[in-house]
């Protein structure tokens, strides 16, 4: 029975390494995800700023369209109401600015980002759980002196294993995207 417990604690010493592993990589995809998504909100807010900008100007030329002598305004307003929706390229030592449409494409490539990010996150925090029932399973197998317990851990560790694994090597944009089609799936993930 003692070399029976030498093997239960080396096991339970392994699956705690590997424990510490995921533990590991769930936190440092948690704080990727915070840190994607406070990026992805900077550009969100952007885009309503020079949508909301452009459509001022818009209105503003249309109305100094209408006023006498106001036509010059007018086209000043409209041009400025485009380089909000389009951009400006850089001139007279200033950068070039971003318009509207280029920060939502930024804004939404972000978005699929943190998805991923998400998603990957997902995956570690499953396989946190396993790899804690496995050292659950050896401790019982320890205090109750009864190695099937101890066998059962192989199966929960293969399947922690699997899921850093899989969220490691397989998570990316494009299994996100499948995934938006099956909602169900979505929410059970915590993904909604």
């Amino acid at each position: 029975m003692k070399r029976a417990k030498k093997k239960i604690g080396l096991t339970m010493a392994i699956t705690a390494v590997l424990l510490a592993f995921a533990t590991l990589l769930g936190h440092r995809a948690h704080t990727e995800e915070v840190v994607v998504q406070g990026d992805r909100n900077t550009q969100f807010v952007n885009y309503d700023t020079k949508t909301i900008r452009a459509t001022d100007y818009g209105d503003a030329a249309k109305i100094a369209g209408l006023l006498p002598g106001g036509k010059e305004t007018a086209q000043e307003l409209a041009e400025k109401a485009k380089a909000e929706r389009e951009g400006e390229p850089a001139k007279n030592d200033k950068p070039a600015r971003k318009g509207a449409e280029k920060i939502l494409e930024r804004a939404l490539e972000l978005d699929r980002e943190m998805k991923v990010t998400q998603l990957r996150a997902n995956f570690y925090d499953a396989s946190e759980l396993f790899l804690e029932i496995s050292i659950v399973l050896c401790s019982i197998s320890l205090l109750a002196a009864s190695p099937r317990y101890w066998k059962s851990s192989f199966i929960t560790t293969a399947i922690g294993v699997s899921l850093v694994l899989f969220g490691c090597l397989v998570v990316s944009e494009g299994l996100v995207q499948w995934l938006a089609h099956h909602p169900r799936l979505l929410n059970w993930m915590g993904m909604h």
